[in-house]
């Protein structure tokens, strides 16, 4: 059985360990997991603090019964939000401790529900007049969201026959917006139908996050059409809702399906603030993505990729110095023959600059092992230029390896106006240097 959204986001927000960190999950879910979660802590999932040992088990496994069985799971369901309220109300953390694996085995008794079961225990609680407004809404609200998790069409079909339940708008869009991505997520075209066509019955519930979960989850599977999903849901932050597209590109076959998409949704832009913007986004996470999966991949994707000059720039753009990683060396080299001689000098600089302010060693090594090429020498010239303003004298020596000419000229020139003259011996020996090699 495949463990379900709410218990997933529990633990990704408890960080428990359990091996739920997926990128892509995070990626589609971003924007509603934080309303998921305090429906979660509403409902009452945590042990009973009068029975710390005692489990409150909805069934055994296996499809309930249609009529004595879903009663009882409504029974049983209804005691467990009773004793959550008391247990919130006293204090108590109900994501804490067990409450992670008290609502594994929660959750795994509610998805042995189907739809038609579904709609009996909501009826169960609907009709429960011993529960408070607030909590029978997170009851029905939790079910249906729980259903949406196997059953997106079913669970908005529910939704659709309750709403009159949800007299709290909040708890409403929440479900709405859950069930929506769910759905989103498998098959985005049935989804958008589905918002088109009931957009003017729950206006008041389909709000900026409905739309940007939508985009999100179908980006996992279908990035080109979230792309599509973007330019028809009529967004108020477009470029929030390209953000979560790129962030669910998380192997080289979903950024090429990214990318697709990207290249498809940049020739319907007739504002080229907005296209360069988007492309901006889009190819800096990519390059982030790249980096990730080591040179080897990223290159491969790049040869299949067949970026355009300007694409190249973005994706260069995109580039930064990851953590004594020990692909860096090859990223520079692989600028240096990828970006034409004068952008492929500026972006090596950069690059060469962040890296020895954060590994000054690690870069220092590379570059006595590098072979000479033009972009070794741009690489020397940022290294020299960073270490001037605490080791002078070894940005010096970096620097009289240069060629002579206009960029050993400069790079001298450079370390002087970065030079230490923290006293008079600093500043003699900087003025020293300036003589000797002629800057001015």
């Amino acid at each position: 059985m495949r463990t379900p959204i709410i218990f997933s986001l529990v633990i990704l927000t408890g960080a428990a360990g359990l091996g739920w960190h997926s990128h892509q999950q995070l990626a589609a879910l971003r924007l509603t997991h934080e309303l998921l979660l305090a429906t979660a802590a509403q409902l009452g999932i945590t042990m009973d603090p009068a029975h710390p040992d005692k489990w409150l088990y909805l069934t055994n496994r296996g499809r309930l019964d249609r009529e004595l069985g879903v009663q009882l799971a409504a029974a049983e369901f209804i005691e467990f939000a009773k004793d959550m309220a008391a247990y919130t109300e006293a204090g108590g953390n109900p994501l804490a401790g067990p409450m992670q694996q008290r609502l594994m085995e929660f959750m795994d008794r509610m998805m042995a529900l189907n739809s038609a079961q579904f709609k009996a225990l909501i009826a169960e609680v609907a009709a429960n007049n011993e529960l408070k407004d607030e909590i029978r809404q997170d009851l029905i609200g939790f079910s249906i969201m729980t259903l949406a998790n196997e059953q997106p069409h079913a669970a908005l079909r529910i939704f659709g026959e309750s709403s009159g339940v949800f007299t709290d708008a909040q708890v409403g869009a929440r479900v709405l917006a859950t069930s929506l991505a769910c759905w989103a997520k498998d098959d985005p075209l049935a989804a958008l139908k589905w918002l088109r066509h009931h957009t003017g019955k729950y206006a008041e519930l389909i709000t900026e996050d409905t739309k940007l979960g939508m985009v999100s989850a179908a980006a996992i599977l279908y990035p080109k059409f979230a792309f599509k999903l973007i330019a028809e849901l009529d967004l108020n932050d477009a470029q929030h809702a390209i953000q979560s597209v790129v962030d669910a590109a998380d192997t080289p076959q979903q950024r090429g399906a990214t990318l697709a998409g990207l290249r498809a949704y940049l020739a319907t832009l007739n504002d080229a603030n907005a296209s360069e913007t988007t492309a901006s986004t889009v190819f800096h996470g990519l390059a982030l993505g790249s980096m990730r999966d080591g040179f080897e991949s990223a290159s491969q994707w790049l040869a299949n990729a067949r970026l355009t000059p300007a694409e190249l720039e973005n994706f260069a753009d995109g580039l930064t110095p990851q953590p004594k990683s020990a692909d860096t060396g090859r990223w520079i080299e692989w600028l240096g023959t990828a970006l034409p001689p004068a952008q492929a000098d500026e972006k090596i600089r950069g690059f060469v600059s962040t890296w020895t302010q954060n590994e000054c060693e690690a870069a220092g090594h590379w570059l006595g092992c590098a072979a000479d090429s033009p972009a070794k020498h741009s690489a020397i010239r940022a290294y020299a230029e960073t270490v001037a303003s605490y080791q002078p004298q070894v940005a010096v020596e970096w620097a009289l390896t240069l060629p002579e000419g206009d960029e050993r000229d400069a790079t001298l020139k450079q370390i002087y106006q970065n030079w230490p003259k923290t006293d008079a011996a600093a500043i003699e020996a900087a003025d020293a240097f300036a003589k000797d090699n002629g800057v001015e």
